[in-house]
């Protein structure tokens, strides 16, 4: 805790997961739209089950995912050892890339070849700019909107390493250096 000259502020421990392994990730390929077939591999599910053991004694009171299935079922197989309520929150969706079913490696290659790869919106796509905004008003809502003592956050690869990169002030060109394999977990007090 951090007392102040008004009294006593109690910090959250907030934990993020990266969801575990899908089919789109093994085959390299974008999906920022919840309603297409993107699902947990037969790796994942094992995948999500070791993050849940990991994670077991933790004191989770909430459960926040993106709207995507891929994070709902991660959420749910380590839930199994909570019983937390469940939250959705669209602002840490995966990126909408504009490249939908498209190669990752084209989608970051043509993004590292524009001019300016922090502002561009490929194919009408977000921006890297328009993502972080999006990520930064969810933390910034996260502690007032949220009171419980202990957070877990399940989401995207690209979400997690801007949650880490924002929460240690880091600037975008460390963002992509943020190592977040799937099912991967790191915590930080809000």
């Amino acid at each position: 805790m951090k007392i102040t000259l008004f009294g006593i502020i109690k910090l959250m421990k907030v934990y993020v997961a990266r969801h575990a392994e899908t089919n789109y990730n093994v085959l390299g390929l974008c999906n920022g739209d919840p309603a297409v077939n993107v699902y947990l591999t037969s790796n994942g599910i094992k995948q999500a089950h070791l993050l849940a053991k990991s994670l077991k004694n933790i004191p989770f009171e909430l459960i926040i995912t993106s709207e995507f299935p891929r994070t709902k079922e991660t959420a749910a197989i380590v839930n199994e050892h909570h019983n937390a309520p469940m939250d959705e929150d669209s602002r840490i969706n995966d990126l909408v890339s504009g490249f939908e079913g498209k190669l990752v490696s084209d989608f970051n290659r043509a993004r590292r070849e524009s001019k300016n790869r922090w502002t561009v919106r490929l194919n009408n796509g977000e921006s890297f700019e328009d993502e972080k905004a999006r990520v930064q008003a969810f933390l910034n809502d996260l502690k007032s909107k949220h009171h419980q003592a202990c957070v877990l956050i399940i989401t995207h690869q690209a979400i997690a390493q801007i949650i880490y990169a924002l929460v240690n002030k880091l600037p975008n060109e460390k963002v992509n250096d943020i190592e977040m394999d799937n099912a991967q977990c790191f915590e930080f007090y809000a």
